[in-house]
C-alpha cells in the first residue's frame, strides 16, 4: 500500500507504521508503508540468515527514526559490516576487555535491558538467543525471555529477538513464540531500487523506468571470463553506483556462488559510503577469483580434500589471507 504526501508530512509519520521515501514524477514523496513493532511488546524474528534481518532493521530505523540498541555476539568490526554503528547504541556480549563489551550473563543482560526501559523509547535488538541457550541452557533462557516480556509492558520500548529456527527443536520454538510472538519482517531488498540517495539528487536525475533500465544494462555487463562460470566484472564508477545497480551486481556475484550477505547493508547507505563498501567487496572478489585459479591447479595435482575445503571457504569470502598462504604452501610442495 502506498500513499503520496509532502516532505513536511513525512516527519510526522510514526509507528506502528513508518515509511521509506522516494520521489515520484510529480515531485512529491511517495511513501511505502513499513511495519514497525509497537512499544511495550517483545517479539521473536525467525530468520535462517540473521545477517539479512539487519537489512530490515536498518530500513526500519531510516523509515521511522526510532532509537535502536543492538546487543549481539558480533564484534564491533563484524557488526559494522551489517549496520552503521554511528546510528545505534550497541553492546558486544563478550568477556573481552572492550569499551562496548557487556558481560553475557543473564543477570547482567537483564539488568542492562530493564535499565534501558526507564528512559526514552525505541527498539532493543537482542541478537544472541542461540548463544544464550548454549551458554545458560534453554529453560534459563526461556525464563529470561518471560521476565523481559513482563518488564517491557508499559514502557516505550519493544524488544526484538532474531533467531534461526533450525537451531532449535519444534517444542522450543513454540515455547519462545508463546512468550515472544513472531513479528514478520521483509528481509529482502526488492523495494530499494526506487529509493534515491536524497531528494535533491532525485529532482535533477532522470527518474523513468526506461532510463533506469538503460543505466543498469549499460553498466552491469560481464567482463573477462577466467574460468567456466567465474567471471571478472568491470568496475562500476561511483557516479553510476545507484542502489539498483549495486543490487544487480550483487545478484551476479551471488549467481557465481559468492556470499554477498555482508554487502546488504550498503543498499541503505549514502552514495559515498556505498561506493567505498562496494570497492572493498570487489577487491575480495578479485582475490577470490585469483585463488580459484590456483585451486584449480591444486585440483589438477590431485589435492582433492584440500580443494573441497578451500573452495567452500573461498566462496564465503572470509579468511582470504589464510587461503592464499595455504595455496602458496601447497603449490610449493607440489612443485
Amino acid at each position: 500500500m502506498c500513499t503520496s504526501i509532502t516532505r513536511t508530512d513525512c516527519r510526522n509519520l510514526l509507528t506502528p507504521e513508518a515509511s521509506i521515501t522516494a520521489l515520484s514524477d510529480s515531485g512529491v514523496v511517495t511513501m511505502q508503508v513499513l511495519s514497525v513493532p509497537a512499544p511495550s511488546r517483545i517479539h521473536s524474528i525467525q530468520t535462517e540468515d540473521p545477517r539479512r534481518s539487519y537489512f530490515w532493521l536498518q530500513q526500519m530505523m531510516r523509515a521511522s527514526g526510532t532509537n535502536v540498541i543492538v546487543l549481539t555476539r558480533l564484534s564491533p568490526q563484524r557488526l559494522e559490516q551489517l549496520i552503521r554503528l554511528e546510528d545505534i547504541e550497541h553492546r558486544w556480549l563478550s568477556e573481552k576487555d572492550d569499551p562496548t563489551s557487556l558481560e553475557p550473563t543473564l543477570e547482567r543482560l537483564h539488568q542492562f535491558i530493564v535499565d534501558s526501559f526507564a528512559s526514552g523509547g525505541g527498539h532493543i535488538w537482542l541478537d544472541a538467543v542461540e548463544y544464550l541457550i548454549s551458554m545458560h541452557g534453554f529453560d534459563a533462557t526461556l525464563n529470561f525471555i518471560r521476565s523481559l516480556a513482563d518488564a517491557v509492558a508499559g514502557s516505550e520500548w519493544a524488544v526484538l529477538l532474531p533467531f534461526s529456527p533450525s537451531a532449535l527443536d519444534s517444542t522450543q520454538i513454540a515455547q519462545i513464540r508463546r512468550e515472544a510472538p513472531v513479528f514478520e519482517t521483509t528481509t529482502s531488498p526488492p523495494d530499494t531500487t526506487g529509493i534515491k540517495d536524497d531528494v535533491s539528487e532525485a529532482v535533477t536525475a532522470p527518474d523513468t523506468a526506461d532510463a533506469q533500465e538503460t543505466e543498469i544494462d549499460g553498466i552491469i555487463t560481464p567482463g573477462v571470463e577466467v574460468e567456466p562460470g567465474l567471471v571478472l566484472l568491470s568496475r562500476i564508477p561511483e557516479v553510476s553506483l545507484s542502489r539498483a545497480v549495486l543490487q544487480r551486481r550483487m545478484e551476479q556475484w551471488k549467481a557465481m556462488d559468492f556470499d554477498v550477505s555482508d554487502l546488504l547493508a550498503a543498499l541503505v547507505m549514502e552514495r559515498e559510503e556505498r561506493y567505498a563498501r562496494y570497492v572493498e567487496y570487489e577487491e575480495k572478489i578479485r582475490r577470490a577469483v585469483e585463488c580459484e585459479r590456483r585451486i584449480r591447479e591444486l585440483e589438477a595435482l590431485g589435492f582433492m580434500t584440500d580443494v573441497t575445503k578451500l573452495r567452500f571457504r573461498l566462496m564465503q569470502l572470509t579468511g582470504l589471507d589464510d587461503i592464499e598462504a595455504i595455496l602458496t604452501r601447497l603449490l610449493a610442495e607440489a612443485r
